[in-house]
């Protein structure tokens, strides 16, 4: 149902300046709001922010005719087609950046029988390192050991990568048997979680934070949530991170 057809969408990035050595990354899931009527305002408007360097965001919605999304190149893998709209994970960026993989999870959600997708990219960075961005929306509404199943397919392509590591997204952790799945493979990648200094503005579900930034070998330099709640039901997440 609704599976689509093609995949990742994106528009060529010709820009192929590295990130410099302390960029921010902002992440939110926008619950497939349409931003069509947003194009004319930039995200640092619309956010009352600093403009970020690097964009991961999930439930976006697209179409095939729309060149830009918040006036930078873009990358999307889409988990939902429709007749002229696609919705998915979005990773944008204003500096060099090649999307690598995409991947659609191989279980569809139970009621909605639709999947769930991540986006892997590469970005280069000023110091000549590479960095890995994994974008990711994770599977819902199915048993935990499927949840942990697909967790780790998604991980064994980001454990391949020795350097810098960006890990974020929606995780959908709503129990303590998905969070501690996320931990541990978290800690075989010898991730560390950005400490949100306003968490109680961050997603949650029963209890459970949904929204996470993880990263290694950068070093953070501030990481916080941002109130907007008359857009989406989630608030994005904005790191700033330095290289080492």
């Amino acid at each position: 149902m609704y599976r689509p057809r093609y995949t990742p969408l994106s528009e060529p990035n010709h820009q192929q300046n590295p990130l410099p050595n302390c960029f921010k990354l902002l992440c939110w899931n926008l619950q497939k709001t349409d931003f069509s009527h947003f194009m004319h305002r930039s995200i640092e408007q619309l956010l009352d922010i600093a403009p970020p360097q690097l964009l991961a965001l999930q439930e976006a919605s697209t179409h095939a005719s729309q060149t830009r999304f918040f006036d930078m190149p873009f990358a999307m893998a889409p988990n939902i087609q429709t007749g002229k709209r696609h919705f998915g994970v979005l990773t944008a960026c204003e500096y060099s950046m090649t999307p690598h993989l995409q991947c659609l999870t191989h279980s569809r959600e139970l009621g909605w029988s639709t999947h769930k997708t991540a986006l892997i990219t590469q970005h280069q960075l000023a110091n000549g390192e590479v960095l890995i961005h994994a974008n990711i929306h994770a599977i819902n509404f199915v048993p935990n050991p499927v949840f942990q199943r697909e967790l780790q397919h998604l991980y064994q392509h980001l454990a391949q990568h020795t350097g810098p590591l960006i890990v974020s997204g929606d995780f959908n952790t709503w129990n303590k048997t998905r969070l501690q799945t996320l931990h541990h493979l978290n800690d075989n990648l010898h991730l560390q979680q950005a400490e949100i200094s306003n968490a109680g503005a961050i997603k949650t579900l029963f209890r459970h934070p949904l929204d996470y930034i993880f990263y290694r070998q950068l070093r953070l330099q501030e990481a916080r949530a941002i109130h907007v709640r008359e857009i989406s039901d989630h608030n994005p997440l904005l790191a700033r991170f330095c290289t080492l």
